[in-house]
């Protein structure tokens, strides 16, 4: 079964947001190792079906987003702050289609 919490990792005002509009649980980490430990807590919960990251969280750990991406569920969405793209997402997005098909493709 696939869990119906939706998580938020991200700035002050990305949570604040999300937290208006009814997300789960939401997370401001300060450091790269504390939003490493964060969204690895999130993703081992089987209740987490969506983890939502913002940019400029998820650029240092990239790593460790490419390995919790092999998983299907939870899904992690990476998301602009409102600084705007960071290009991250294309990143991550690229790697993982080129681990899929063997191929580097342009997003």
């Amino acid at each position: 079964m696939v869990g119906n919490k939706i998580v938020v990792i991200g700035d002050r005002d990305t949570v604040t947001g999300f937290q208006m509009v009814g997300a789960s649980e939401c997370a401001i980490p300060t450091t790269p190792e504390e939003t490493r430990s964060v969204l690895t807590r999130y993703f081992r919960d089987p209740d987490t079906g969506l983890i939502v990251i913002t940019e400029p969280l998820a650029k240092p750990i990239e790593s460790t987003l490419m390995e919790l991406s092999e998983a299907p569920v939870p899904v992690i969405l990476l998301i602009p702050d409102r600084q705007g793209s960071t290009g991250a997402y294309e990143d991550v997005l690229r790697e993982l289609i080129r681990r899929a098909v063997g191929i580097e493709i342009k997003v």
